[in-house]
């Protein structure tokens, strides 16, 4: 298979049993199941942040926060009707400047590699 049947597949995002296991490869002093608890650990705490309305700010990552969105006109997918979807609250990542431009660089680089993009 080459390179663009392989990017012709869905990307896989990263679930929380691969990042345990990148924390007990990097660790070295954790069991499976203990790298697993601190994954959860972490989760928990920016989840229950999220839940109390603080937003959760990681240096050199970015910002998760519950943002006000506002009552807005849509229109329905299926039957093109116009619809109205009311204010509401959403969950937003806004990440840092330094992931921006990692990310931009690392996608300028893989696009413009023979057979990319």
């Amino acid at each position: 298979m080459g390179r663009r049947d392989k990017e012709k597949e869905p990307r896989r995002g990263l679930t929380r049993a691969e990042l345990s296991d990148v924390v007990y490869e990097l660790h070295g002093g954790l069991t499976r199941q203990e790298a697993s608890e601190v994954v959860e650990v972490i989760l928990g705490t920016v989840k229950t942040s999220l839940l109390d309305g603080r937003p959760v700010k990681i240096k050199n990552f970015g910002v998760f926060e519950v943002t006000e969105r506002q009552g807005r006109t849509g229109i329905n997918p299926s039957s093109g009707e116009k619809i109205y979807i009311p204010a509401h609250k959403g969950l937003s990542f806004r990440p840092s400047k330094k992931l921006k431009r990692l990310v931009e660089q690392r996608l300028q680089k893989r696009d413009s590699q023979p057979g990319g993009e």
